[in-house]
Formats: C-alpha cells, sequence, structure tokens
C-alpha cells in the first residue's frame, strides 16, 4: 500500500453504527481518489468498546477483541500488516452521546450538517439523509431521489447539490414494533424479509394481517411518492438504500416490473456523501 492511506468512515445510526473503510491517495490538501474496500455492520458499542478501538487505531486486531463474529472487508484486513498509527476516522452521528467516547482521538474528522455540500438545508435535517443524498448525486446524478428504508422511512430529494425536500415516516419495523407496544392482543412480529416471502394481501390470520397491512401499504407509498417525483422530474434518479432496501427492491420489482426500472439499489448512499467530504477537506481534525 506504499502511497496509500486506509481511512475509515462511520454513520452512527439509531440503530446501527455503519463503518466503511476506503483507501485513499494521501494528497494535500484534498484527496483526489479514493478505492472503496467495503463495509461492515454492528450493534450500538458500549464506551468500553469504543476504548479498545481506540487504543488499538481502529486494527483488524481490535475487532476481534470486542467481537469476534464481526466480518470485517478482506482488503480492510490485508493492511493488517503495515497498519497506520493513527488511522482517520471520518464521523457523521444521529446519535450524539457516542461522539464524546471518540472525541480525544488524534485524526477524528467529525463533519456536521453544515459542512455536508448540500445547499437548502435546515437545521434539523437529519445528516444521514444530507450524505446519502449527497452520495446519490455524486454516484447516480442529480435530479435523485433517495428512499432510505431503515429505521425510519425517509424520502430525500434534490436537484444540483440542492435540497428540494422530502418525508419520513416509520420503517416497517418500527411499525411492528408500535403496533404491538400499543395495543393489549397483537403479537409482536419480526419478519427476516431477506428469507420471507411477501404476505399475500388478504391474510387469513392476525399476524398474516399485520404484516399485510403494514408491508403492503409500505410499498404503495413507497410506488406514490415515486411517481411524484417521476412527474416533476422524468429524468431523475431513483435510489433505494438501508436495512429494508434490498427487500423493498425485490418487491417492487416483482410486484410492478416496469415502474420499477430506473429505481437502483445501493446499500452504502452514506459512505459515498462521507467521501465526498473527504475529496472535498471538509472535516476539519478536531485534536
Amino acid at each position: 500500500m506504499s502511497g496509500q492511506t486506509l481511512w475509515l468512515a462511520l454513520i452512527i445510526g439509531n440503530s446501527r453504527w455503519h463503518w466503511g473503510t476506503f483507501e485513499g491517495d494521501g494528497s494535500e490538501p484534498a484527496p483526489q481518489g479514493t478505492r472503496w474496500l467495503g463495509s461492515w455492520h454492528t450493534t450500538p458499542l458500549s464506551e468500553d468498546q469504543v476504548q479498545i478501538l481506540q487504543r488499538h487505531h481502529f486494527a483488524p486486531e481490535a475487532w476481534r477483541q470486542i467481537d469476534r463474529q464481526v466480518t470485517l472487508p478482506p482488503a480492510f484486513i490485508a493492511g493488517e500488516t503495515t497498519w497506520p498509527a493513527p488511522i482517520d476516522l471520518w464521523l457523521a452521528a444521529v446519535v450524539e452521546a457516542p461522539v464524546a467516547w471518540l472525541a480525544n482521538y488524534p485524526t477524528l474528522h467529525p463533519v456536521t450538517l453544515g459542512a455536508v455540500p448540500l445547499r437548502d438545508t435546515y437545521p434539523t435535517l437529519g445528516i444521514d439523509r444530507a450524505l446519502a443524498l449527497v452520495g446519490a448525486g455524486d454516484r447516480w446524478g442529480w435530479p435523485v431521489l433517495v428512499v432510505d428504508c431503515g429505521t425510519a422511512l425517509t424520502f430525500t430529494a434534490g436537484v444540483d447539490q440542492r435540497l428540494i425536500g422530502g418525508a419520513i415516516l416509520p420503517g416497517l419495523r418500527s411499525q411492528f414494533r408500535a403496533l404491538h407496544a400499543h395495543t393489549d392482543q397483537l403479537p409482536a412480529l419480526d419478519l427476516d424479509l431477506s428469507l420471507s416471502p411477501w404476505p399475500q394481501r388478504w391474510a387469513t390470520d392476525t399476524a398474516g394481517a399485520i404484516a399485510s397491512g403494514i408491508l403492503h401499504t409500505q410499498l404503495a407509498g413507497i410506488r406514490d411518492f415515486i411517481a411524484a417525483w417521476r412527474a416533476d422530474w422524468p429524468t431523475g434518479a431513483v435510489v433505494l438504500t438501508g436495512g429494508d432496501g434490498t427487500a423493498i427492491h425485490g418487491a417492487l420489482t416483482a410486484q410492478t416490473p416496469n415502474p420499477a426500472q430506473g429505481i437502483h439499489l445501493d446499500p452504502d448512499l452514506g459512505f459515498w456523501g462521507l467521501e465526498v467530504c473527504y475529496r472535498q477537506g471538509v472535516g476539519a481534525v478536531i485534536n
């Protein structure tokens, strides 16, 4: 890896921490080229686990200490014999508490909403949405609509690196949990959408009726937003992302193959957004 520099991207979400790694050319002041090495995802880490990772500069050996089940990208592990110390960490977070645990890391590059190269934002816009939109525009072209199928289902639309608006509602699993939590007799469901067949619309049992109601209305809402987007921007891209993005994309394609044409699936949009920030050098080292 002579002349190349490994760096990490971390997006701290509501229910998962998303890790990615790149190889940059190390040029100053703003790197001009990067190579994607892969991603992995964890449940939220504890402060003790974060401290272990920091002490070892996020090297693969540190990951083995805190979680032997984590699957790291092979290209990331391959750099272990020439591990940079410390490795640059580019961080964006929608949950503030863990950011303080990393405050003393010497090469931390925190990226805030104001630093994301996106115009016409508003103060409470989630940085995860902003990064996904910038990443989608950079990778798939503007104008672009991002449909993030995660803890929340969000629609975020932009033109020429300018936010034009969006919408937020509970994601699939949030709806399942809410229905169970706020009713006396409805069961808790935790469907594995990657394995389970999409439920039939007219269910004949309670669990099936819950799955049908939530999943089919979610699809209908997504189709409606995509139709409205294409009415305004016929040539605009549509990109699905998030934990349930693969299942939603598959269902859209299976049920409505023609309207689903041109709907891209990209689980790494947030990382592409952080990579744009990296190339432009917008995340200042705070130590």
